[in-house]
């Protein structure tokens, strides 16, 4: 994979919401100078619990869409269309694409840890992929897996620092905890906006993973910074424009002035 370190064409990124804000937010702290376009694929929100068919459908789309806007590469900030569509996409693609997963794997296996919990969306969760990557570089690796489909919607409701968030993570995660884990990898972009309530529930003792810093560690080897320009990333939407603009700016670092409606 090559690039031209004159190439000016944006970086593409597509979720099926807000959670791929939080791959951009780390874009933007770590490669300030390239400029952005996202699309979150709000008509189509949760990906996790849809069928595959329909998951490589929505991806197609959202990635015919980026490529329309002349980006050089995409990012598929969505765990659950990495897990399950990330084959068909590269296959479609005109451009280099990125995946949320094989950073946060390469990470894991380059550490001494012995006990990894992976969480995530159904979809995710279902496809085994984190497990299938890990085990292939570490096999006594213990890796314990769980489900959480409400983060999601939790996420996308403003309601992170919520009691019914807090519920939430008692619900899905207390058996996981009871394993004494020593990382914890949050297998969903949406998943780092509640980190604070993550790490507070295991007592601040693990490590835990998410993919916005390694995406961006990746993608430093290929686009060399110099200085920063001043432009705004563009944001598309296929539905609530007004509700993810209005979501986004509660967490995001970079205030969301204007979100665009389209239709793919």
């Amino acid at each position: 994979m090559s690039f031209s370190l004159n190439d000016k064409r944006p970086i593409g990124i597509f979720d099926s919401g807000l959670g791929g804000l939080t791959v951009l937010k780390c874009l933007l702290e770590n490669l300030p100078n390239e400029e952005y376009i996202y699309l979150g694929d709000l008509a189509n929100l949760p990906y996790g619990n849809k069928s595959t068919k329909s998951i490589i459908d929505y991806s197609i789309k959202c990635i015919e869409f980026l490529q329309s806007k002349n980006v050089k590469c995409i990012i598929v900030a969505c765990n659950t269309a990495s897990s399950v569509a990330l084959k068909s996409i590269k296959e479609l693609s005109s451009v280099p694409v990125f995946d949320v997963i094989n950073p946060c794997v390469d990470n894991i296996v380059r550490t001494d840890n012995k006990k990894v919990a992976i969480i995530g969306t159904e979809k995710t969760i279902e496809s085994d992929v984190y497990s299938a990557l890990i085990k292939k570089h570490k096999k006594n690796i213990k890796i314990y897996t769980q489900a959480c489909p409400l983060f999601v919607p939790i996420v996308e409701e403003g309601l992170g620092g919520s009691k019914i968030a807090k519920l939430a993570i008692e619900y899905y995660l207390s058996n996981i905890r009871a394993h004494n884990i020593d990382q914890l990898v949050l297998g969903c972009t949406h998943y780092p906006v509640i980190i604070k309530e993550l790490q507070k529930y295991f007592n601040d003792k693990i490590d835990i993973l998410h993919s916005g810093p390694f995406i961006s560690e990746q993608l430093l080897k290929y686009f060399k910074q110099k200085s920063k320009r001043e432009k705004a990333p563009i944001y598309y939407v296929t539905d609530l424009p007004d509700r993810f603009q209005t979501l986004g700016n509660r967490f995001f670092n970079q205030k969301i002035n204007s979100v665009t409606l389209v239709n793919i």
